[in-house]
């Protein structure tokens, strides 16, 4: 072999040196959930794993582990499965996140790995019974944990109980109907955490109201990293009419009734929207159809703005998204019945809203799991407002 032919294999072996065996993906744990379509050199081709999703959806998270050092690409086979600040990695396994915020195009981004090293990626910032569980570990003694149902699978569905049990009014608040919906969790965090404080308002909020919290909805979905959204055949926010199919919406409509006794003065119910455009990068309302409830949510907007002290910003102008406007219309509802339009049909109910959370952007700034806990703040004490505490 001539020296000049020994250089050029050599050449072209360094830059095609990353092959499938070299390059570890992963997907094997909570929350997980990718497809490899292909791995060339330092090129990974990839796209999310919809199993029993009905429609295209967005959500994706695995784990990469290059054998060698240098700058690897990973493309996505459509152009809405990134936010507008790219992915989100985590360099110690998921505790922490952050956002690449560069490096990425509309399908694609890149990072720069030490041998070895592992990262993991996302197209948000995924929570699962992990970080709830360490979150609630210095509160156990301020609440009670209860199951709410067992899923099919054998897991917990927790139900959080926070206040007075010989309080009359009620208020009960849900996440994760759509298991991929990550960021409500964070805020769920500060809202939690905000309402256990010693805070004088917070002390009376909990002496006067009981609260029934849900974080994982769809707890088997989360754990297994399905989408959630428009799953076959119908979501879990589809299933309250008719006969549910899930434990978590069988038992709520078997359970609050009798728990509220009409006292269900407020039922929120948090989501995260479209991963990107403009309508949802805002933190928003979704208007029910029920006039009577509109009027409680736009009151509770106006709450929400004068208690916004966080950096999160909450527009009052964008946090509203009547019934019959944008997406929200009666088409797309067909599936089945909504849980804010069935708490807002049960007896006595004042306010039964969803709120949506964007995945990265709120009004153009960079939405982080600590600015989101500071926004739940918020929240706490809006509610607290409305609830005349």
């Amino acid at each position: 072999m001539t020296l000049t032919l020994s250089l050029l294999l050599i050449f072209l072996t360094g830059l095609t040196s990353l092959d499938r065996n070299e390059i570890k993906i992963d997907a094997n744990f909570p929350g997980g959930n990718v497809l490899v379509d292909s791995i060339s050199g330092h090129h990974v081709y990839i796209r999310p794993d919809l199993r029993d999703t009905s429609t295209d959806w967005f959500y994706w998270y695995f784990a990469a582990k290059p054998a060698t050092a240098g700058m690897v690409h990973f493309h996505l086979s459509g152009n809405n499965y990134l936010t507008n600040a790219g992915p989100a990695y985590s360099i110690d396994q998921g505790k922490n996140w952050h956002w690449l915020g560069r490096d990425f195009t509309a399908d694609s981004f890149r990072f720069k790995f030490k041998a070895g090293q592992e990262v993991r990626f996302s197209m948000g910032m995924p929570y699962t019974q992990a970080q709830f569980d360490a979150f609630l570990k210095p509160y156990r003694k301020n609440v009670r944990l209860e199951t709410l149902c067992q899923t099919p699978k054998g897991r917990a569905t927790e139900k959080l109980v926070i206040g007075s049990g010989s309080a009359s009014r009620k208020v009960l608040i849900t996440a994760r109907h759509h298991a991929c919906e990550m960021m409500t969790n964070y805020a769920l965090e500060g809202f939690i955490s905000t309402l256990l404080s010693e805070d004088k308002t917070m002390t009376r909020l909990r002496n006067e109201v009981e609260f029934w919290i849900i974080p994982f909805m769809d707890k088997d979905g989360v754990e297994d990293g399905d989408q959630g959204k428009n799953r076959k055949p119908k979501d879990h926010n589809r299933d309250y009419n008719d006969e549910s199919l899930y434990c978590s919406t069988a038992a709520l409509r078997a359970q609050v009734p009798a728990w509220s006794q009409g006292n269900l003065i407020a039922a929120l119910d948090l989501h995260c929207p479209w991963i990107k455009d403009d309508l949802n990068e805002h933190i928003y309302l979704v208007g029910s159809a029920n006039s009577r409830i509109a009027e409680q949510q736009l009151r509770l907007i106006q709450m929400l703005s004068r208690h916004n002290q966080s950096e999160v910003k909450f527009d009052a102008e964008k946090g509203f998204v009547p019934f019959g406007t944008s997406w929200n219309t009666a088409k797309n509802f067909v599936q089945g019945k909504s849980f804010s339009a069935w708490a807002s049909e049960l007896e006595g109910t004042r306010l039964s809203t969803t709120i949506e959370i964007p995945y990265s952007l709120n009004n153009g700034q960079l939405l982080t799991p600590d600015n989101l806990r500071a926004f739940g703040r918020d929240m706490a004490f809006a509610l607290g407002e409305y609830l005349g505490i």
